[in-house]
């Protein structure tokens, strides 16, 4: 790049100096960690930058177009009150275990029947809804190992997920959105354990196409209760999760089509979406 500089005179002369090309990588790397994705650069290896216009330029070799973490971002899973509805009006639409069609859940949100609590209060009549977000590809489902991800919960720990989950919160649900940011907030959370860039043009291509299938009731007894929502969005084309260095464990393409013989190695909320997805491709 400074080279380039310097035969297009972009450089003033007080600046030839020995080490500017140790300068301009620093200036860019701090570039980047300020303001991310809002930055026109990302790096794709040490000392080496692109723009991030390009990111989906398919015309361009891959390797050119695979960014690498700086300092990855971090997300909290408890932030204050979340939007939940109370087990009692959940038992008179639904069973636990079992598909729910959105329309049912949004009609008792609609009809007010929701409240926002504190998650850490536990308390047995609340029924927090948890956006779960698979990462699709083709018949393919993006699989890891969970370590401490999922609010100390014994069950999930060093078990495998096919899902990124989040509560939803108050201020998720925006003007823009009429499914309480259900979708949205879900979407945010895989992005950001996930690393995804985002791009600066053209518009489009920072829509992922998101789609919320089905909600379900899951119950662990003693008065634990959860609503998923099950979400799954394509994964971009020129992003390849599985071949960057992100602090999750094992990451892997799971192929649906396939029936999953291990399915007890599973967290117990991928096992629900792993056994319905069975159902349905037999199905179909």
């Amino acid at each position: 790049m400074l080279a380039a500089a310097y035969r297009l005179g972009y450089v003033p002369t007080h600046l030839h100096g020995r080490t500017q090309h140790k300068t301009l990588g620093a200036r860019l790397s701090e570039d980047i960690i300020s303001h991310r994705d809002n930055s026109l650069f990302f790096r794709t290896k040490p000392g080496r930058f692109f723009l991030r216009e390009f990111l989906t330029d398919d015309t361009i070799p891959e390797d050119h177009r695979q960014p690498i973490a700086t300092r990855r971002r971090m997300r909290e899973l408890l932030r204050g009150p979340a939007l939940a509805v109370d087990v009692s009006d959940l038992a008179l639409i639904a069973e636990v275990g079992r598909p729910i069609e959105p329309e049912i859940v949004f009609g008792l949100l609609r009809s007010n029947r929701y409240r926002y609590d504190n998650p850490k209060a536990k308390r047995p009549s609340s029924v927090f809804l948890w956006s779960f977000v698979s990462v699709r590809r083709d018949r393919e489902v993006l699989s890891y190992r969970l370590g401490r991800y999922r609010d100390d919960r014994d069950a999930f720990m060093a078990r495998r997920s096919v899902g990124f989950s989040t509560l939803v919160h108050l201020e998720q649900r925006t003007l823009f959105n009429d499914d309480f940011g259900i979708v949205d907030s879900g979407v945010q959370a895989a992005k950001v354990d996930l690393d995804v860039p985002e791009i600066r043009t053209p518009a489009s291509v920072n829509r992922l196409a998101a789609h919320l299938r089905y909600f379900m009731w899951v119950s662990h007894g003693e008065g634990q209760n959860e609503l998923l929502a099950i979400i799954s969005f394509e994964c971009p084309h020129w992003f390849h999760p599985e071949r960057r260095r992100l602090a999750l464990n094992d990451l892997t393409w799971l192929d649906l089509r396939t029936p999953v013989n291990n399915v007890d190695d599973f967290d117990p909320w991928s096992r629900y979406v792993l056994l319905t997805t069975d159902r349905n491709l037999s199905a179909g």
